[in-house]
């Protein structure tokens, strides 16, 4: 049985047959009593509307519904919020549904210990959501006040703080972004820290005399630039070697910003 330091976790279940909704609800009264199911919907285009309305933490997801699958409805929903369970009769569908970042993937008939592992997990991942806002909003209001010179990342094991003199680029990569950090003796090749919130989230919080926004992919630490390639919007060559692109809307901001940069450290 999950006891979590939630009060509640509100979700939704999307299913094309009641009869699986009903029998995944008395399964979560059941075996997961924090999770509150405050609507359930058969139409997925309905269902939609549903999460935009009711904004859920949780929604449990069926893949093959009619006029609109699972994944489909979730591009729709994109950025997505919530953390999302499917529960499907179908098993080939595994590496899709975890490309989506999905929490869990259970297949029909539903297993009791699989859906508790399940529900674990999205409340493990909700309650890191909860600390990451409380904790933006203290950075958010530190930055304004002090440039401080290390950023805390929620990774899956707890706080990891990070030097911005260490960071080489961040990666957007849907609701998550990928922090990339320079060699050191651990990590010859570098290190790569995955943390579950927005670039654009860490784009406010990153001090824009040494990070740029280059893509709507990318950020990028001027120090680390080796090279910058023209084109239409052209590349920077880090010094790493990694190549990354710079979108042509945020060119001549980006070269004005490394202008600035090089004359500070000239």
């Amino acid at each position: 049985m999950i006891h979590s330091t939630l009060r509640m976790i509100n979700c939704v279940i999307i299913d094309d047959e009641a009869k699986n909704i009903k029998l995944l609800q008395n399964m979560l009264d059941m075996h997961c009593p924090a999770v509150q199911v405050m609507a359930t919907e058969t139409e997925a285009k309905n269902g939609l509307l549903l999460i935009d309305e009711l904004q859920p933490q949780l929604v449990f997801l069926d893949v093959e519904m009619p006029h609109l699958n699972g994944f489909d409805l979730l591009k729709k929903l994109e950025p997505v919020n919530f953390e999302t369970i499917f529960v499907t009769a179908y098993s080939h569908y595994a590496v899709e549904a975890f490309e989506h970042h999905a929490t869990g993937y259970i297949t029909k008939p539903i297993n009791t210990e699989k859906l508790i592992a399940a529900v674990g997990m999205a409340t493990k991942r909700i309650e890191e959501k909860n600390i990451n806002k409380n904790l933006f909003s203290l950075l958010e209001q530190n930055t304004k006040q002090a440039a401080p010179d290390k950023i805390p990342l929620s990774t899956s094991n707890g706080l990891v703080f990070v030097k911005l003199a260490d960071i080489l680029y961040c990666e957007s990569s849907g609701n998550y972004t990928n922090f990339y950090l320079k060699e050191d003796a651990q990590h010859p090749a570098g290190k790569k820290i995955m943390v579950s919130r927005q670039l654009g989230e860490y784009e406010k919080l990153l001090p824009d005399t040494s990070f740029t926004r280059i893509h709507d992919k990318y950020i990028i630490n001027l120090s680390y630039i080796k090279e910058y390639i023209k084109g239409s919007g052209g590349d920077v060559v880090l010094e790493n070697g990694k190549e990354l692109p710079v979108a042509s809307r945020r060119k001549e901001d980006f070269l004005a910003r490394f202008e600035k940069w090089i004359k500070r450290k000239a």
